[in-house]
């Protein structure tokens, strides 16, 4: 016990010298500020709004009816036409062996595919310019009435845009950060988004402006040319084995509807909405690299393929499908530069431009061919004894007459095919073999249903192997239904 003298005081009590640790509650992160989930909810609705309803059309018929042959068959039909497409079909092939043949069957996978796109979509604009860039750019490519399209069809461009989006991510994450695994990730999705559309090889010219400041650049170059090289060769290998496949596309000229003035303002739907995108990705085209990277992704193939389509049959819009995505983030990028307000009008007046689009290509012959007709017309109307003759003689889509036939009218309701020797897509014919004696196969047939993709005054004339000539000396027209890409007569005996 310590002892205090007289006169001393004492000692002021002293803190502890160990310090006392306060019991603070943790301070929580900040949520992350995603750019993507208000784009792709939206795009999610709009590929989900009538997926089925449209009748598909000849395109949409030919990749189902490929799918459902089997390999075997699928590689006979390959070898005569289509084959830039194999990839898709064996896809489909796959995946309808699982899913079934149903409208909403056979475009999920572009919808899927849709949806991610956008998503995408919008995280590179949030990497390239902010977060307000990125739901800017996802919300551009969603209100696009011929992306909806594309959402909503059983091809492989929904698929293919997906893949060269999620190939730019991917790029842009091996810009930032580079190793060979995001490498090869990058070349995998790169070389499956070219086999399915092989034009979009054009976007190795965004990508090189994107790649070339990093210092593995021509490790990328070797990547990149690598993993394009088989959808290039493929599609090399079909334009010198089956140009036929292609004769239906006209040249480009200066004026009239195959003018390239024209043609270019279809690539994004109605002439308002491309008007508008193109004129906001040209005002924000400024010496930036990131800006010039989209230019070439979003503007350069499509003058590219313009310019082609003047001098070879080779301008089709869908062939720069691919190209959707960098617009929409070219136009981002200037429109983020805007206030809010300024930049919700404008995305608004996009929507606005596309919005009777966007709810006639659900309708039910959205999809161009009114497919579905074909039963209420036969079906109320059919005679065991009638006989079917079909117009196989259309340009671009002559199998879709038997297709539709075929996909909607009921068995019991189908006039004989009395000029079919074998069916489509069979024996390495794409088309079917049909009679050379159309009156001895024809027989004394009462009544005759001409079914046919084109409209000619008379649906008599315009048919080929002979049919016309039968046809106009034995029959007269009784009835005729017009629809888009479908018509349908019904003849009588003379």
């Amino acid at each position: 016990m310590a002892t205090v003298r007289p006169g001393s005081t004492l000692p002021s009590p002293q803190a502890p010298s160990a310090t006392v640790q306060l019991s603070v509650p943790p301070r929580r992160r900040r949520p992350v500020d995603l750019p993507w989930p208000a784009p792709t909810l939206l795009m999610a609705a709009l590929a989900a709004w009538y997926l089925g309803r449209p009748a598909l059309w000849a395109d949409e018929l030919a990749s189902v009816n490929a799918a459902v042959l089997s390999w075997g068959g699928l590689r006979e039909l390959l070898s005569e036409t289509d084959l830039v497409l194999a990839p898709y079909y064996a896809f489909l092939h796959v995946w309808t062996a699982i899913a079934g043949t149903s409208e909403v069957a056979v475009r999920l996978p572009s919808a899927v595919a849709a949806v991610g796109t956008v998503g995408v979509t919008a995280t590179v604009g949030a990497r390239l310019w902010g977060h307000r860039a990125g739901v800017l750019a996802g919300l551009v490519l969603a209100v696009l009435p011929v992306f909806s399209r594309f959402a909503q069809e059983a091809r492989g461009y929904s698929p293919a845009i997906f893949g060269f989006a999620l190939a730019t991510l991917l790029l842009l994450r091996w810009v930032e950060r580079p190793g060979p695994a995001r490498l090869a990730a990058y070349a995998v999705v790169l070389g499956v988004a070219v086999l399915l559309l092989p034009f979009g090889a054009m976007i190795l010219a965004a990508h090189a402006v994107l790649a070339w400041p990093a210092y593995a650049r021509w490790t990328w170059l070797v990547s990149a040319g690598a993993a394009g090289l088989p959808g290039v060769a493929l599609f090399a290998v079909a334009a010198s084995t089956q140009r036929a496949q292609i004769s239906w596309i006209p040249l480009l000229g200066w004026a009239g509807k195959n003018g390239v003035v024209e043609r270019a303002l279809s690539v994004a739907g109605p002439i308002a909405v491309t008007a508008t995108l193109v004129i906001l990705g040209l005002l924000a085209v400024r010496r930036e690299r990131r800006v010039l990277a989209m230019a070439c992704w979003g503007l350069l193939p499509i003058g590219l393929l313009l310019a082609a389509g003047m001098v070879a049959p080779i301008w089709v819009s869908r062939y720069v499908a691919f190209t959707l995505p960098g617009l929409a983030l070219l136009a981002a990028s200037g429109l983020s530069r805007l206030s809010v307000r300024q930049a919700t009008v404008v995305v608004a007046l996009l929507a606005v431009f596309g919005a009777a689009n966007n709810v006639i290509i659900r309708r039910p012959d959205g999809h161009t061919q009114a497919g579905r007709r074909i039963a209420e017309i036969i079906g109320p109307r059919f005679r065991p004894d009638d006989v079917a003759v079909y117009g196989d003689n259309h340009p671009s889509i002559p199998w879709s007459p038997r297709d539709i036939v075929a996909r909607y009218l009921p068995a019991g309701q189908t006039p004989r095919d009395a000029l079919m020797v074998s069916p489509q897509r069979t024996g390495g014919h794409f088309l079917a073999v049909e009679c050379a004696d159309v009156a001895g196969c024809v027989g004394a047939a009462p009544r005759i249903w001409v079914i046919r993709a084109d409209d000619p005054s008379d649906p008599r004339d315009g048919l080929d192997g002979g049919k016309t000539s039968f046809l106009l000396a034995t029959y007269t027209v009784s009835e005729v239904w017009r629809y888009p890409l479908l018509t349908v007569a019904l003849l009588d005996r003379k």
